[in-house]
């Protein structure tokens, strides 16, 4: 068995996968999260706390060989995106460097902001909403620690997520629950263009695979795999899947969305990234597939993944990616 330890702070969408994907892997794991609840995985450890705390970061991630950062603030605002990532992140990044650890960060595309064509690690920062100009700050910081400070950090940027644990994400579990119910499922702006969506279970494992890699990997970004597909289709491949022979998605207008934003505040926070599903959003990871060709299942075979939890009322996995 291999004796390294990797924490992994966050239990929400990703960390509980990664956390089961490094066991099998044979490494000692440690998850740290807002509570003491076990994440469904036999010989994961559990600590629990605030990891704004760069005291308790440290303490938790002490012998750590790999920390990942799969942590967002509690609440989807830009008011408490503009306080609380720079806080989790320097308490990551005290963490890391107190134990000379490497630092695996999970990101969003929420940086780049609205652009024509095909994302790559190259394309320029410039969002200009405040959950984007958050993210590109963020970024800005782990290469001036990178420089400065000596971490040893690799960043991997995700498209919007499907899949086990995606409770958050329009193509929920209980959004494919809905559709095996003959529900409509909700889906923004422009159904029938291509968008880049992660698997999340290939998210968990091509995190994994950059906190296994070789030092040549720190310091660098990753796209991680993405699929490049219209919301219309993917919720149609899942229907085909449950035997639904058509899904109708609903679409929320953006004029919807601005005229209930004064009473919803999911809505207001939506707006600044609803460019994300106007039109084509599309992204290149062929750098993390030309280093990880081993690393993520095929369209057809997260379709069918995602399609079997229609006949899950959420598992233990599920159930605690919430506490």
């Amino acid at each position: 068995m291999n004796q390294e330890l990797h924490v992994v702070f966050g239990a929400g969408q990703i960390g509980p996968h990664l956390a089961r994907k490094l066991i099998a892997s044979g490494h000692r794991v440690r998850i740290v999260r807002r509570s003491d609840k076990p994440v469904g995985t036999p010989g994961v450890e559990v600590v629990a706390g605030d990891a704004r705390d760069a005291g308790f970061a440290i303490r938790a991630s002490e012998g750590a060989t790999v920390i990942y950062h799969c942590m967002n603030p509690g609440e989807y605002s830009s008011r408490v995106w503009e306080e609380d990532v720079p806080r989790l992140g320097e308490a990551l990044i005290a963490a890391a460097l107190e134990h000379d650890a490497r630092l695996v960060v999970l990101d969003n595309l929420y940086a780049y902001g609205p652009l024509q064509g095909r994302r790559t690690e190259e394309t320029p920062l410039l969002a200009a909403g405040r959950k984007g100009q958050v993210r590109v700050r963020w970024a800005e910081r782990l290469e001036q620690a990178r420089v400065e400070q000596g971490l040893r950090y690799v960043a991997g940027r995700a498209g919007d997520f499907f899949g086990e644990g995606a409770d958050q994400a329009l193509v929920s579990p209980d959004a494919v629950r809905g559709i095996r119910k003959g529900k409509r499922p909700i889906a923004l702006g422009d159904v029938d263009a291509p968008h880049a969506f992660s698997y999340t279970l290939d998210v968990a494992a091509a995190l994994a695979a950059l906190g296994e890699a070789k030092q040549d990997v720190e310091g660098t970004v990753f796209h991680l795999p993405v699929h490049e597909v219209s919301p219309r289709e993917l919720f149609s491949r899942i229907g085909r899947e449950l035997g639904v022979e058509r899904v109708e998605p609903r679409r929320i207008a953006r004029w919807v969305l601005w005229v209930l934003a004064p009473f919803v505040a999911l809505f207001r926070e939506l707006l600044e990234t609803y460019y994300q599903w106007d039109g084509p959003f599309l992204v290149d990871d062929s750098r993390f597939r030309a280093r990880f060709s081993g690393v993520g299942v095929s369209l057809s075979e997260a379709v069918q993944k995602t399609a079997a939890l229609a006949h899950s009322e959420g598992g233990t996995m599920a159930r605690a990616a919430h506490a």
